[in-house]
């Protein structure tokens, strides 16, 4: 992945709207511990279905995947947020936490909606970006 976008990812914060939790890569949180403690959850992961491979669609078009990637986590946990970057010209993207999904659910979902990277983690252990889609500097 070019740095330029890698960086991106890594100043991005990943809010959860309710309850407000606020998640930054590599940094510890006890809300989100709290949480997983809450619902019994030992993983989790924070996915946008927004803009595949940072291709930017519209706004319809990125809440059709939006209600899409909703509807197939029934069986899961769920928490609205946004991915917010410090480069204001690309707006926020809806997203979800998801508890309770692994490492390679969480992977392959990212990959269906063709998505660079996601946020995931563990309980006890730093949120983590996972690199999907290697891309050139």
């Amino acid at each position: 992945m070019n740095e330029a976008l890698l960086n991106a990812y890594l100043e991005t914060t990943f809010h959860v709207f309710e309850p407000s939790i606020s998640i930054k890569v590599g940094h510890t949180n006890n809300s989100l511990e709290a949480l997983l403690i809450a619902y019994n959850a030992f993983e989790w992961a924070y996915i946008t279905p927004y803009n595949p491979y940072s291709q930017e669609l519209s706004e319809t078009e990125n809440l059709m995947r939006f209600k899409r990637l909703k509807g197939e986590l029934s069986e899961y946990s769920i928490f609205e947020g946004e991915g917010v970057g410090m480069d204001l010209t690309w707006a926020p993207e809806r997203s979800v936490l998801i508890l309770g999904i692994t490492k390679e659910k969480a992977i392959g979902i990212g990959n269906s909606y063709e998505q660079n990277a996601i946020v995931y983690g563990a309980i006890h252990q730093l949120p983590e970006l996972l690199v999907l889609r290697e891309l050139e500097a």
